[in-house]
């Protein structure tokens, strides 16, 4: 990967705001190629990981709850923040039982992606577990309320076409899925 073409000037940072959730920082970076230099605000948040959970019979299991950003309710695949140090894999199978209870296979890693680069900090890593069985009650954070919603395979791509599944970080984690799915036919 070729390097930036910013440079950071960590003299000029200040936080603006922190609280349990994120850090909003304002950062300051010089141009390589003109010198001049820019502040930029960026939201520094804990990475976070999507369980994409395949049951036996070939439906995915999906979650769907309230979103205050779009003030509605979004169907999105598990998942949740990790804690500083938790491994991707183990934080998808634990955040899949604990939103739904349901577990499977071993979680298998689909790749990561960076949520909004131009302002967030965190990245988002795929998981999949297949075979995924009920095996337990959902065990929700105060202020969750999740419904559990299970979506044929062969239903994803209208879902995602149609707008009924329109978080755009569950349809990066589902194209990482879908690629995955179509090279190991």
């Amino acid at each position: 990967m070729p390097p930036a073409s910013w440079i950071y000037e960590p003299d000029n940072d200040h936080t603006i705001e922190r609280n349990w959730l994120f850090e909003l920082k304002r950062k300051r970076y010089r141009s390589i190629a003109s010198g001049k230099s820019h502040d930029y605000y960026v939201f520094d948040l804990a990475d976070a990981v999507h369980a994409i959970a395949v049951t036996p019979d070939r439906k995915l299991v999906l979650v769907r709850q309230f979103r205050a950003g779009a003030a509605k309710d979004s169907l999105e695949t598990p998942g949740g923040l990790l804690e500083p140090g938790e491994d991707p894999l183990e934080a998808g199978a634990r955040e899949l039982v604990e939103e739904t209870g349901y577990a499977g296979d071993p979680p298998r890693s689909l790749g990561s992606v960076h949520s909004n680069s131009s302002l967030l900090s965190s990245k988002i890593t795929t998981v999949l577990i297949e075979n995924a069985i009920k095996v337990g009650e959902k065990n929700l954070d105060p202020g969750e309320e999740i419904e559990i919603v299970l979506v044929p395979v062969d239903q994803i791509r209208r879902y995602i076409k149609e707008g009924l599944i329109d978080n755009v970080l569950v349809v990066a984690s589902l194209l990482e899925w879908m690629i995955d799915e179509s090279e190991h036919q």
